[in-house]
């Protein structure tokens, strides 16, 4: 196997080595498929994919919200579902935009999940969830509880944890070309997820935005410095700086990959595979 050695040094004359054994795998697989075995028992943690020292997770209840980025065929449409599914597995409430009127989302997530398939659709779902945020602050602030976990354990309440997803978010904020009429209304729709993004962490309501379109004028600075936990797949410099803040989805990630990516800290995996077929 590998061995990594770490040396921490005590003051002047002690030491301590710490030896950390990883497999002796060095290549990822070009593809895994979803298996229920790999849903976390742990709430509210999902599971993107494998790396060479082990499953990739995030805990929603610590990080909230999620920026993937990736090209045309990188896998990042097929990762964002699977997010979503598990989402749904553990008692989360998903609203998606989907301006392409079901086609990136078909019937199956029509009848699980709240849909957008317009800007007003967009505009009316995001003010029910910052209302739901102003609700649940209240109750919060009354019950003395610092965040969802522990007012549902404190009140016997079930509360679901609400995500909001959307795919291509960069076209959809996209003010090129529109109208005054139009400008204003991505405006507001501006506003309420840069009021999600700064507060939803404590109130249980997660964004997962996803983009494959290398603007960095697009996505506002109050909603991507908010986006702690940021993925990328196969893409150009433009992008992966954009989504990660450096190259090294470029650097990293073969041209013809499909389904790797890279984490913000520099961990690359390979994502699962879900069928949703299977859902």
């Amino acid at each position: 196997m590998d061995v990594s050695i770490v040396k921490i040094i005590y003051g002047k004359s002690k030491s301590r080595v710490l030896v950390y054994a990883v497999p002796a795998q060095t290549r990822l697989p070009e593809l895994l498929r979803w298996s229920d075995a790999y849903l976390s028992p742990d709430s509210f943690v999902l599971t993107l994919g494998e790396s060479l020292t082990g499953p990739v997770t995030v805990n929603l209840a610590h990080i909230p919200h999620i920026l993937l980025g990736g090209s045309t065929g990188s896998g990042k449409s097929v990762l964002l579902k699977l997010l979503l599914m598990q989402s749904l597995r553990k008692g989360a409430e998903v609203y998606i935009a989907d301006f392409k009127g079901g086609v990136d989302f078909p019937k199956v997530w029509r009848q699980r999940c709240h849909m957008a398939f317009t800007e007003q659709d967009l505009l009316y779902i995001l003010g029910q969830l910052v209302a739901v945020l102003e609700y649940r602050k209240g109750r919060l602030a009354e019950t003395g509880c610092p965040d969802l976990d522990a007012y549902n354990e404190a009140t016997g309440d079930n509360l679901p944890r609400l995500v909001f997803a959307c795919d291509k978010v960069a076209e959809v904020l996209d003010k090129t070309g529109r109208s005054k009429e139009d400008k204003e209304l991505l405006a507001q729709i501006e506003n309420r997820l840069s009021t999600i993004a700064r507060l939803g962490l404590a109130f249980g309501i997660h964004l997962i935005l996803a983009t494959q379109r290398p603007d960095a004028n697009i996505i506002p600075g109050q909603i991507k410095n908010n986006m702690d936990f940021r993925v990328c797949g196969r893409a150009d410099s433009v992008l992966s700086q954009i989504i990660l803040d450096n190259t090294s989805a470029a650097e990293q990630i073969p041209k013809d990959a499909r389904g790797r990516f890279i984490t913000g800290d520099g961990t690359v995996f390979q994502g699962y595979l879900f069928d949703e077929e299977r859902f």
